[in-house]
């Protein structure tokens, strides 16, 4: 009887001991996991914060261009500088999307074949 009780109990200290190391193993996946995402995170944001530049910096190079999107209601466009050395892209500003056009002559609203 006492030579089960003691396989018994071995047993018993062999699956607390597995127990132990699968909780270890298993906790600390998920702290490197989430140690790894703040990292991310804060080095994103302080790289964002550190390398903000206004939309006069990026124009005065001449290595710029102006996107126009437009918003749902078709009369205003968000537009956005982007830097065609570095590939970055600054949300400029909201506002009219003819006002980059140039104002033209009276056209008539008369429906023309191949007119231009």
């Amino acid at each position: 009887m006492q030579d089960i009780q003691g396989r018994r109990d071995i047993r018993r200290s062999h699956e607390a001991r597995a127990n132990f190391w699968h909780v270890t193993i298993v906790s600390s996946f998920f702290v490197i996991v989430l140690g790894a995402s703040v990292f991310l995170g804060v080095v994103m944001v302080v790289g964002a914060l550190r390398g903000e530049t206004s939309s006069n910096e990026l124009t005065a190079d001449g290595r710029t261009g102006r996107i126009a999107r437009t918003l749902l209601d078709g009369t205003f466009c968000r537009y956005i500088m982007f830097d065609n050395k570095t590939a970055q892209a600054v949300e400029d500003r909201i506002g009219r999307c003819d006002e980059s056009k140039a104002k033209s002559k009276n056209r008539s609203a008369i429906f023309s074949w191949g007119g231009r």
